[in-house]
């Protein structure tokens, strides 16, 4: 019959592959936290704003289908208010 070999990394070649994108996603946020450190505090404010709005809007779609869409207009606008402040705001 025939015989079907897989050629696979070993562990270690694997785990040495996630070893080095750990320390590069490490790295990453790490950048990301010292550049962000450096933004000024009224463009903090305004993404803490935007990410509310967000955060507004992703809680009444969850009530939304949680409880139902008896008055969709009034869910429709709702939503679609948060995440236009959201625009406006970004």
């Amino acid at each position: 019959m025939f015989e079907l070999r897989l050629n696979r990394p070993s562990s270690v070649q694997f785990s040495g592959a996630m070893a080095s994108t750990a320390k590069d996603a490490q790295d990453l946020f790490s950048a990301m936290r010292s550049a962000y450190s450096k933004t000024p505090t009224r463009l903090k404010i305004i993404d803490v704003y935007v990410i509310y709005g967000l955060i507004t809007a992703l809680i009444q779609v969850v009530y939304m289908a949680m409880v139902g869409t008896f008055p969709f207009n009034a869910f429709l606008s709702g939503v679609l208010s948060c995440i236009g402040t959201s625009v406006l705001g970004g």
